[in-house]
C-alpha cells in the first residue's frame, strides 16, 4: 500500500489541480477577514481576534471549501486513470483494482491533513497581515488541533461520495456538486440530534467547535453520535470499494470518431 501512496504523491507534483487545491484552501481565511470588514453592525463580531478568525475559517472550510476541494482532487486522481488509459498498464501488475482505490483514497486522506496544516499556516499569515490581535499559546494550539482535525473529519464525511463516483469514469464532477450541496446544507440544520448525526457537522462536534455563533444554537451536539456517524461513513466507503467492479467489466471505452470526421466515404461501387 505504501508504494501506491508514494506514487500518488509523486504524480500530484505534476498536476495543476494541486495548485487549485492550495488556492481553494487559502480562501476561507481571506473570506473570514472580508466578511467581517463588509458586515453590517448587527452581524459584526464585536471582538474579532485570532480565536474568532480561526473559528470563522474552520466554519467556512467545513461547510464550503473542504468538501468541494477534497472531492475534486480525490476524484481527479482516480478519474485520470480512466482518461489517460493507464489502467491497462497498472492492472497487469498483481494489484487488484480495489487495492488501487484504497491506495488513492488513503493518499487523499493524508493530503487532506496536509491541507489542514496549510490552512492553519495561511490563517496565521492572513491574521498577522490584517492586524488581528489575541494571538497566544492557547489560541495557537487550539487553532492547530481544530483546523487539522476538521480537515480529517470532513474528508471522512465525503469519503462515500468519492468512493461512489470512482466506480465509473466521468462522474466525479457530479460528486463535486453533491459535496457542495452536502456541505452547504449543513448551515440549515438546527436540531441537536441532526447536528450530531449529519457527517459534515459531526466533525465539528468531535473537535469541540462551538457552532452557536454561526448557527444560532446553544446546545452542543453529542460526540458519541458524531463518532458513530463518521464510523458509518467509513463502513459505507468500505462496502462501496469492495463491491466496485474492475474496469474490464465495468468500463467500455468510447469509440474514436477521427476517421468519420476527417475522411469522406467514397462513392459506392468503386
Amino acid at each position: 500500500m505504501l508504494p501506491i501512496i508514494k506514487t500518488e504523491f509523486l504524480k500530484l507534483k505534476r498536476f495543476h489541480i494541486l495548485m487549485i487545491g492550495l488556492i481553494g484552501m487559502t480562501l476561507p481565511a481571506v473570506l473570514s477577514i472580508f466578511t467581517q470588514a463588509v458586515a453590517i453592525p448587527e452581524t459584526t463580531v464585536e471582538v474579532f481576534d485570532f480565536s474568532a478568525l480561526f473559528s470563522s475559517t474552520i466554519w467556512n472550510s467545513a461547510t464550503i471549501f473542504m468538501p468541494v476541494i477534497f472531492t475534486l482532487i480525490g476524484g481527479y486522481l482516480i478519474h485520470r486513470e480512466y482518461t489517460d488509459n493507464t489502467l491497462k498498464n497498472i492492472l497487469p501488475v498483481p494489484i487488484s483494482f480495489q487495492r488501487l482505490l484504497w491506495g488513492k483514497l488513503l493518499a487523499m486522506g493524508i493530503l487532506s491533513i496536509l491541507f489542514g496544516v496549510y490552512s492553519y499556516a495561511v490563517t496565521l499569515v492572513v491574521g498577522v497581515f490584517a492586524g488581528i490581535s489575541g494571538l497566544n499559546i492557547a489560541v495557537l494550539f487550539t487553532g492547530l488541533f481544530q483546523t487539522v482535525g476538521i480537515a480529517f473529519f470532513t474528508y471522512m464525511a465525503i469519503l462515500p461520495i468519492l468512493a461512489f463516483t470512482s466506480r465509473k469514469p466521468g462522474i466525479f464532477m457530479g460528486g463535486v456538486m453533491v459535496s457542495f450541496i452536502f456541505g452547504y446544507s449543513a448551515m440549515f440544520i438546527k436540531n441537536v440530534a441532526m447536528r450530531s448525526l449529519y457527517p459534515i457537522l459531526s466533525g465539528l462536534t468531535v473537535i469541540g467547535f462551538d457552532t452557536g455563533t454561526f448557527m444560532n444554537t446553544s446546545e452542543a451536539g453529542s460526540r458519541i453520535l458524531s463518532l458513530l456517524s463518521l464510523i458509518v461513513m467509513l463502513l459505507l466507503t468500505s462496502v462501496m470499494v469492495i463491491c466496485t467492479k474492475p474496469p474490464q467489466a465495468g468500463y467500455k471505452p468510447k469509440k474514436h470518431k477521427t476517421a468519420s470526421l476527417f475522411l469522406r466515404a467514397g462513392p459506392k461501387g468503386r
